[in-house]
């Protein structure tokens, strides 16, 4: 086994992300990333286990190289020793495949119960994940999203290609082919705490600042612009519609334009068995004051005419648990509610709003 170690200064590029920060204040962190001659624990080498960590206002680094093609025992040793220091482990689908591939490897060495098992496991892939729409990728590898980001590697082989140049390194060591399976890992180290930045997303979405909302009625559209509430500027802008609903926003800020429509639509009671239906008026009543309604003037309520109508102006209602909603049928999936019950709602009900309309574009 190879141990070789690293020291990188701090710079803009590399800082903690603020979502580490927002979610594991008092937590150390070793961001870690392996290499392996294949995705079957059972058949494969494991050839290289990198990690990175902060400290002192500098970046380490440090790789275990299996330089001889035998090493995997006292890596996976080396490396279990090293994470009883740690309170997580960080790392790009580490759980889809790097946990499972160590913990396969260290079962056929016998190691039992090692610490990093004991870790809290943040995966930055799985994170991002449900804003893969977002961001409009063919894939969501982390050299896209490093692309994305606008980050440079110096690398530029995968995983797959270094299979080939670890398995000629094995028949004949040379320091070139070193370096580029040594390049790898390194590049990807680096490239997790630049691409954190990504993690503001998922701030983004969770953290609005109750006095920066602002509703401004358009013609035909709700213009609310709002302001997350945490330090965690998003990297790249948002502008994108669905259902009719258009979203942009950038740094810390954000728009949306929801569309208004005047217009008549019906509120269902769904005690329907508790409620009359008067035809002349086309409305329905309670039981309780239908019993001063002349008996020949109503009938029983059913579920399709158990309503009362409102024309006024009406916008969409993601939410709506937390509003009165309003059909055009009542078998209708759609719901709508009225402007004035979201202008008029306290403060904690319009959030609730906002964040049911954002997760409308995951």
């Amino acid at each position: 086994m190879k141990i070789i170690d690293y020291t990188e200064p701090l710079s803009d590029g590399n800082l903690p992300a603020p979502y580490y920060q927002k979610r594991h204040p008092h937590e150390r962190l070793l961001f870690f990333d392996i290499e392996t001659t294949g995705f079957a624990a059972a058949n494969t080498t494991l050839y290289l286990i990198g990690v990175l960590w902060y400290e002192n206002d500098s970046i380490y680094l440090r790789q275990w190289f299996n330089e001889d093609g035998y090493s995997e025992e006292v890596i996976l040793k080396s490396f279990d020793t090293f994470c009883k220091e740690y309170d997580g482990l960080v790392h790009f689908n580490g759980l889809g495949f790097d946990i499972p591939y160590l913990r396969q490897k260290a079962a056929d060495y016998n190691q039992n119960n090692p610490s990093w098992e004991n870790l809290q496991q943040i995966d930055i892939f799985r994170l991002i994940r449900p804003y893969k729409k977002i961001f409009g990728l063919n894939s969501m590898k982390q050299t896209q999203i490093e692309e994305y980001l606008g980050i440079q590697r110096e690398d530029t082989y995968t995983g797959k290609d270094l299979i080939h140049i670890y398995q000629r390194y094995i028949a004949r060591p040379n320091d070139t082919e070193e370096r580029l399976l040594l390049l790898h890992n390194h590049d990807d180290l680096l490239g997790m705490p630049q691409i954190s930045s990504i993690l503001n997303y998922n701030l983004f979405f969770e953290h609005i600042k109750p006095s920066h909302i602002q509703f401004e009625k358009k013609e035909s559209q709700l213009c609310i612009t709002f302001q997350q509430d945490y330090p965690a500027p998003l990297p790249q802008r948002i502008a994108i519609t669905k259902q009719s609903i258009y979203l942009n926003a950038y740094g810390q800020q954000a728009l949306l334009l929801i569309p208004l429509l005047r217009t008549t639509y019906r509120h269902y009671f769904k005690d329907y068995k508790n409620y009359y239906y008067l035809p002349q008026e086309d409305m329905a009543v309670h039981k309780s004051v239908a019993a001063y309604v002349d008996p020949y003037s109503r009938i029983k309520a059913t579920k399709n005419n158990c309503y009362v109508k409102k024309n006024d102006t009406f916008l969409p209602c993601p939410c709506p648990e937390k509003f009165d909603i309003f059909q055009e049928e009542p078998c209708s999936k759609t719901y709508y509610q009225t402007l004035d019950s979201l202008l008029e709602a306290p403060e904690d009900k319009q959030i609730h709003y906002i964040r049911s309309i954002l997760e409308r574009f995951l």
